[in-house]
C-alpha cells in the first residue's frame, strides 16, 4: 500500500476493520452503557450484538464478577487509568471460558473522557496449556524426588543391613556394638532426610517465636562471625534501616544456615561473605552473598530443585551430601512469605536474594480485590 493508498483509506476501511477483527472489542459511553461492539465481543460473551448495545456493560459478564468490573470502569474513568481483570463465562464444562478483559478510556480532541472501550481475548486454550504445562512439571519433579529418596535410603538400609548380617554371622560382641552403633548414625540420617523433605514439602507448621528481621540477622552474625575467621572467611555485614518485619526466628536461622553452609562448600581455602538487608520499593531484601566457585549456567535453574547436588554421590562426588540444603530453604521462605532468586558468575560468587514485602498499613482507599468465583 503506497502514500496514495494510505491517504483514500475512509471511515468505512475502519468499520470494516473493527467489525471483522478477531479481538473482541467494546465501547461505551459515559454511562457505562454499550453504543457498539464487534461480533467477536458477541461470541465471547454468548450474546447477539443487538442484545448487547444499549445495555450496562457489567450486565455482559457473570453476575458474581459485576461489581468488579463496576470499579474498574468507575476508576478507568476518573483516573484514566487502563485496568485488566479475568472472567470465567460460564457454559458447560467443555465450553467454559475464560476471558481477559483490558479497559481504557476513549478520550475526546479536547482530552474530556468520551467512553470506555473493553478489549476482551479468550484465555481459555492458553490457560488449559498452562495448567497442563505445570502438571508436567510437577509429575517431572515427583520423579526427580522420588529417585533421590529411593537411591539414599535404598544405601542407608543396604549399609544397615550390611552391618546387622556381618554382626550376626561373626557372633563377635564388639561386631554386634559396632553394627548397632552404625545403624543409628544411618537411622539418624535418615531421620535428617525426611525432616529435610517435610521441610521442603511446607507440611512443617509449628511456629516458633517472632522477632524482627533485622534483630535475626544480627544474632546469626554474632554466632558465625567468629567460626568463619577460624576458616579464613571475612563477613561483611551491611544493614540499612528497614521496617520491623516480624520473621519466625528458628526457620529464619535454619534459612541462613543452609546458605551458610552452601557458602562455605564453595570457598574451601576462605573468602568473604555479604549480608545486606534494605528497602526495594515496597520490599525488604536481604542478599547473602559469597566469593566462592559460583554456579554454572546450566545448573542455575536446578539449584532449588530436591535432591540437586554437585558435590554429594548423587553426582558422582564423595560428600555424604543430599542436596536438600538450598530446595529446603526455597520451600521455607515461600512459606514465610517470601521470594527468593539468586545471581550467580562461574568462578567470581553467587548471591542470594531474599525478598519480603513491606508490612501494609491501613489504606485510606479500600483496595480493589476480586470476588471469588
Amino acid at each position: 500500500m503506497n502514500d496514495d493508498t494510505i491517504g483514500q483509506v475512509d471511515n468505512g476501511f475502519y468499520r470494516l476493520l473493527y467489525e471483522h477483527s478477531p479481538v473482541a472489542a467494546i465501547a461505551t459511553d459515559r454511562q457505562f452503557r454499550v453504543v457498539t461492539c464487534n461480533a467477536a465481543a458477541g461470541r465471547l460473551v454468548g450474546l447477539a450484538v443487538d442484545k448487547i448495545i444499549g445495555q450496562p456493560l457489567v450486565e455482559a459478564v457473570p453476575a458474581n464478577r459485576r461489581k468488579l468490573l463496576a470499579r474498574l470502569l468507575a476508576r478507568t474513568a476518573e483516573r484514566s487509568l487502563i485496568s485488566e481483570f479475568e472472567v470465567r463465562v460460564p457454559g458447560s464444562p467443555s465450553k467454559a471460558r475464560d476471558l481477559m478483559i483490558v479497559l481504557s478510556p476513549i478520550h475526546a480532541p479536547d482530552g474530556a473522557i468520551r467512553g470506555i472501550a473493553a478489549w476482551m481475548v479468550d484465555e481459555t486454550t492458553r490457560k488449559k496449556l498452562g495448567e497442563r504445562l505445570v502438571q508436567a512439571e510437577k509429575m517431572a519433579s515427583l520423579g526427580t524426588l522420588a529417585g533421590g529418596v529411593a537411591h539414599h535410603f535404598n544405601n542407608i538400609l543396604g549399609g544397615v543391613a550390611t552391618f546387622v548380617d556381618f554382626a550376626l554371622t561373626s557372633g563377635d560382641r564388639q561386631a554386634m556394638q559396632r553394627a548397632l552403633q552404625m545403624t543409628a548414625e544411618a537411622a539418624a540420617r535418615a531421620s535428617r532426610i525426611t525432616q529435610s523433605l517435610l521441610t521442603f514439602a511446607e507440611r512443617d507448621k509449628r511456629r516458633a517465636d517472632l522477632a524482627d528481621l533485622t534483630e535475626v540477622v544480627l544474632t546469626f552474625v554474632h554466632l558465625v562471625e567468629r567460626p568463619l575467621e577460624e576458616r579464613n572467611i571475612r563477613l561483611r555485614l551491611d544493614l540499612h534501616p528497614v521496617p520491623i518485619v516480624p520473621i519466625e526466628t528458628n526457620q529464619m536461622h535454619q534459612i541462613l544456615g543452609n546458605l551458610l553452609t552452601n557458602a562455605e562448600e564453595a570457598m574451601p581455602d576462605g573468602g568473604t561473605i555479604s549480608i545486606n538487608l534494605g528497602r526495594i520499593e515496597d520490599r525488604i531484601v536481604l542478599a547473602f552473598g559469597d566469593t566462592g566457585c559460583g554456579i554454572r549456567l546450566e545448573h542455575q535453574p536446578l539449584v532449588f530443585e530436591p535432591f540437586f547436588t554437585t558435590k554429594g554421590l548423587l553426582a558422582g562426588g564423595d560428600q555424604a551430601n543430599p542436596g536438600l540444603g538450598l530446595s529446603v530453604v526455597h520451600g521455607l521462605v515461600l512459606e514465610m512469605g517470601g521470594a527468593i532468586g539468586l545471581e550467580s558468575e562461574p568462578g567470581t560468587g553467587t548471591r542470594f536474594l531474599i525478598s519480603f514485602p513491606v508490612p501494609q498499613r491501613p489504606l485510606e482507599e479500600e483496595p480493589l480485590a476480586e470476588e471469588e468465583d
